[in-house]
């Protein structure tokens, strides 16, 4: 069965929107439990909201996931589904191969977006078909090889590093200054790393769900209670903010809360905002002492990739959208080659009985080693002639070939 693709990204509509998307994750996938689809993947970032799917019908499958996603959704954004692009087989491996290698980001070659897609098939479970499961992994390793071949991702550039490199280009360099960081999930782990090479060493986590510690004890950070908000943000040079969906409303950011935290200072606090729904009230960006910076902006500072890098990039994909499509036309050949090899071991293994009938244990042996090897060197070239035939879709002949020479029926593959 193909696989097809539906999504939209920032490339289309605001975050705010995306943000809409993002919310409705769980009553989506609910919703695509409910179609009956052989096989999906979601995967919903900052960039983009995407359902990967395979049916047996194509139009039908389109249907059904365009329809569950629009009833998951309030009906004030029901809209945003008319807006959805789709992805049809040879489209949908391209598609997801330029996502996963970071040509399709806000921040193009961006380092997170291997992980992200990574997650998104471990969380599918077993919604992931088999052959969805061939596909993202074809996409990851086209991914790798993009970031060890080019200079596209060298840097580890991300959208957290960009916005920092935006605060040390405005405000002050990191290095040895307090920065408070709002959210224990995988961005936060970014973000962390991020700061630490750029010499920032006092970090301080806050966690409006009480994940700080947990989080503190896997990196080098400080946790802040949960009752310890307000004095955190009174010490913090920087202010990160990367919950996402960890808790309803984020932290609750807003301009009453950081006036009176810094009612004691005098100097600007820069606040980078990395939540898609924004974990800071938009309020607080109307404050004198506060500079906040959130993906929107970001986005628009984010460099343009280098046109080398991005060439030999997508040329990885395009060699990568071969392989996979070589490789999965040849498995149509599968269930022939599987019937012809039944059929030749039914009447070797009998051979094989008998021998071990005959002859004593030392000499059976012999005798089974040289039928299975003769066997095998006899099926090695139809086998291989029967991948080629799938892949220029002559096939058909090739079973009708095997059913009146040999009577081997051929059944299809599930």
């Amino acid at each position: 069965m193909p696989v097809s693709a539906v999504g939209v990204s920032h490339h289309l509509i605001p975050l705010e929107d995306l943000a809409q998307l993002g919310q409705v994750t769980q009553p989506a996938l609910a919703e695509l439990d409910a179609a009956g689809l052989p096989g999906l993947v979601l995967l919903s970032t900052c960039n983009r909201f995407e359902v990967y799917f395979e049916s047996e019908s194509f139009h039908r499958g389109l249907e059904l996931v365009l329809g569950a996603l629009r009833r998951s959704l309030p009906e004030r954004h029901r809209a945003l589904v008319d807006q959805f692009q789709v992805y049809a087989g040879e489209g949908a491996v391209q598609h997801l191969l330029e996502v996963t290698s970071g040509l399709d980001s806000m921040v193009v070659g961006e380092a997170e977006i291997i992980g992200q897609v990574r997650e998104a098939l471990a969380m599918s479970g077993e919604r992931a078909s088999a052959s969805l499961h061939r596909l993202f992994h074809a996409a990851l390793t086209t991914a790798k090889a993009v970031t060890s071949q080019t200079d596209l991702g060298a840097a580890g550039r991300s959208i957290a590093q960009v916005g920092l490199d935006l605060v040390e280009q405005r405000h002050f360099a990191l290095a040895g200054r307090t920065t408070l960081v709002v959210g224990t999930g995988s961005y936060a782990r970014v973000v962390t790393a991020a700061l630490l090479r750029l010499g920032c060493t006092d970090i301080r986590v806050y966690s409006a769900s009480d994940r700080a510690a947990r989080f503190a004890a896997s990196h080098p950070v400080q946790p802040v209670p949960v009752d310890g908000l307000t004095g955190a943000l009174a010490a913090a040079d920087l202010l990160v903010t990367c919950s996402g969906s960890e808790g309803s409303g984020g932290a609750g950011i807003d301009a009453e809360l950081l006036t009176t935290a810094r009612s004691g200072r005098t100097a600007l606090l820069p606040v980078l905002d990395l939540s898609l729904s924004g974990d800071v009230a938009a309020d607080a960006a109307d404050l004198l002492f506060v500079d906040l910076i959130d993906l929107e902006e970001i986005g628009a500072h984010a460099p343009a990739g280098q046109t080398a890098s991005v060439l030999a990039a997508r040329d990885l994909v395009g060699r990568g959208v071969e392989t996979y499509l070589h490789l999965e036309q040849g498995r149509a050949a599968t269930p022939a080659v599987t019937a012809m090899r039944a059929h030749v071991s039914h009447y070797i293994e009998r051979e094989i009985e008998a021998a071990a009938r005959r002859y004593d244990p030392e000499t059976a042996a012999a005798v089974a080693r040289s039928l299975r090897r003769v066997s095998n060197a006899l099926l090695h070239t139809p086998s291989l002639r029967a991948a080629e035939l799938a892949r220029s879709g002559e096939l058909a002949d090739y079973s009708h070939a095997l059913q009146t020479l040999f009577g081997i029926e051929v059944e299809a593959d599930a």
